[in-house]
């Protein structure tokens, strides 16, 4: 199979997934992966949530007002430097992560269309 045609079904296959992880937990996966970087309790910059991601700052603002509009996250000033903002999991937010950790989130079968995907001729 030409390498388009692969690059190809491996996008469908991880669209579908996402799509799927989307009806199941109402979020994206970036928007999971925000709140992942959250879990450990610690406020974070958005540039630290940037890194953790590996998305452009303006991309991971975009993630970080979705979050916040579903009162995922908390926004508060640095005491420390007041131009910049920290992020915390709200309540709702801890509910939301401890709902995902606990989930089976079929990676096993994930993984097997994507090597099925590599294998077709």
């Amino acid at each position: 199979m030409e390498p388009i045609c692969v690059i190809k079904d491996i996008y469908k296959t991880l669209y579908q997934f996402e799509k799927d992880f989307l009806d199941a937990y109402e979020l994206t996966i970036n928007e999971a992966m925000l709140l992942c970087c959250l879990k450990d309790g610690e406020c974070k910059s958005a540039g630290l949530i940037c890194d953790f991601i590996g998305l452009s700052n303006s991309r991971v603002s975009k993630i970080i007002t979705s979050v916040e509009d579903k009162c995922l996250i908390n926004r508060t000033i640095c005491k420390e430097d007041k131009r910049q903002m920290i992020f915390e999991l709200s309540e709702t937010g801890k509910t939301k992560v401890a709902q995902m950790m606990t989930a089976e989130l079929q990676i096993e079968s994930l993984f097997e269309k994507l090597t099925e995907c590599m294998k077709r001729d």
